[in-house]
């Protein structure tokens, strides 16, 4: 096996999406450092006793956090590869050979060995998640994913087939839409940061309210939302709704059975 960092200098650090602690004072360089917003996703303090699947995990923060808080089995899961991801033809054309670069699995890998973790990883698109490819969970998990597929809808049914409790799932939102809190409102596209329509992988801007009709259409009957925050350090803003599969299940995580 090939020798793990020992140093916050060691160059394989660098580059990471997430912001994870490996163990040992050592800390990853993610573009993102969800730690300080780890409590605007209406994750359950305890998910002991529970099984829990990850999707979209990419370098593995929200995983190992699962598996912090008890539950019995974690399992995550993510597209192989950067070109797996769901680009237009054009742009996966124009990806070449980046389009193999696998970091976030390696990541994951160092990072699972440096915590001593037992998350087990598994290759998988969202579009193909099924009782019958990855089986079913108590609590399901997917963050920042839903803005990046030509298909949020279908995604959601696919998630709704693995859950038998509840989804945690958070996605960009505009603060300005929340102005009309009762319209389902969204925006396609992201013309400011990119050069080229679809070069960055992202399509979608929802409403809260567009995103609890969404949920509600993939068969969630309950949702609550968590509160808009932005991702540090600079953004986009986001949304977490946790939704339930039927009114028990919200009793029972919430006791008010």
């Amino acid at each position: 096996m090939e020798s793990l960092p020992t140093s916050q200098d060691d160059p394989r650090l660098q580059g990471w999406y997430h912001t994870v602690e490996l163990g040992n004072g050592l800390v990853s360089k993610g573009i993102f450092d969800h730690r300080s917003v780890i409590d605007n996703y209406g994750i359950p303090a305890s998910l002991k006793g529970k099984t829990v699947l990850e999707i979209a995990t990419g370098d593995g923060f929200f995983a190992f956090e699962m598996e912090r808080r008890g539950a019995e089995k974690v399992v995550a899961v993510d597209v192989p590869s950067i070109g797996a991801c769901d680009w237009m033809p054009r742009m996966r054309t124009r990806l070449g050979d980046a389009s193999n670069n696998r970091s976030w699995p390696a990541h994951f890998r160092m990072a699972h060995a440096m915590r001593g973790s037992s998350v087990e990883y598994r290759p998988a698109s969202v579009y193909d998640l099924s009782p019958y490819t990855v089986g079913t969970f108590d609590v399901v998990f997917c963050g920042s994913l839903l803005l990046h597929l030509q298909n949020p809808l279908g995604a959601l049914a696919a998630i709704r087939s693995i859950t038998n409790e509840m989804l945690i799932i958070e996605t960009a939102v505009d603060p300005a839409f929340e102005a009309t809190p009762d319209q389902p409102l969204m925006s396609f596209g992201y013309p400011a940061p990119e050069k080229e329509a679809g070069e960055g992988n992202s399509y979608w801007v929802f409403s809260t309210c567009a995103f609890q009709k969404m949920l509600a259409y993939a068969d969630f009957p309950v949702t609550v939302p968590q509160g808009v925050f932005l991702l540090p350090p600079s953004g986009p803003w986001g949304q977490a709704i946790v939704a339930y599969t039927d009114e028990p299940a919200h009793q029972t995580w919430t006791g008010t059975t």
